[in-house]
């Protein structure tokens, strides 16, 4: 067999392995939040050794930071996808809202995981303080709701005294929320809670008329 095809091999068994990490990951922080899991519970997960979790991540922390990377960049990309796109801004609205919620109902454990990040601060050890790298993203996902609802009024789409930071909050503010309550106990689809709301009766509200 060519050296090649064993490295390629090889590669393919480490990325399997780092995916099964990862995903028994995602379920036991989203569960427990990040003070409660440990190593040794996703190696259980996973049925792989400790010592090899520790190969790939030389700790908890890295490993948690690398999950909120990993939740938060699509979210960020989207918008931008949204932002830069040349359709007409009613269609992109639309399309938005559709890949967010598949985004949305896709991430769904990662969100929660996410939510835990938010409330997890260590003043001493700056690796573990997670509420400074949410927030960063928070405020990110915000700039980009602002400048999407800036462009649909220099395009005539939304009413010219739009409150552009205060719409862009309240929506990060909703999804966030949704969040926390569907942590609590099973509630309605986010589709209705928060896409078809924000679709039929929020956005329709700042529509520029005639």
């Amino acid at each position: 067999m060519k050296r090649g095809t064993l490295g390629l091999r090889k590669n393919l068994k480490e990325i399997k392995r780092r995916e099964v990490i990862i995903s028994s990951a995602i379920q036991v922080f989203s569960a427990k939040g990040y003070e409660r899991a440990t190593m040794d519970d996703i190696a259980a997960d996973t049925g792989l050794s400790k010592a090899l979790i520790y190969w790939y991540w030389e700790n908890k922390a890295a490993l948690f930071s690398e999950l909120v990377d990993q939740c938060m960049i699509p979210y960020c990309h989207l918008l931008q996808k949204t932002i830069d796109s040349p359709d007409p801004f009613g269609e992109k609205l639309t399309g938005f809202l559709t890949d967010f919620t598949q985004l949305f109902r896709e991430s769904e454990a990662l969100n929660k995981l996410v939510h835990f990040g938010s409330l997890h601060s260590h003043p001493i050890n700056e690796q573990e303080n997670f509420s400074e790298k949410v927030n960063t993203y928070y405020q990110r996902v915000q700039d980009l709701l602002h400048e999407l609802l800036s462009q649909g009024v220099k395009q005539g789409y939304f009413q010219a005294d739009l409150d552009k930071k205060a719409l862009s909050f309240f929506l990060l503010l909703a999804v966030e929320g949704y969040i926390y309550m569907t942590m609590l106990e099973e509630r309605m689809p986010v589709e209705r809670a928060l896409i078809d709301f924000a679709r039929d009766i929020i956005f329709p509200a700042v529509i520029r008329k005639g």
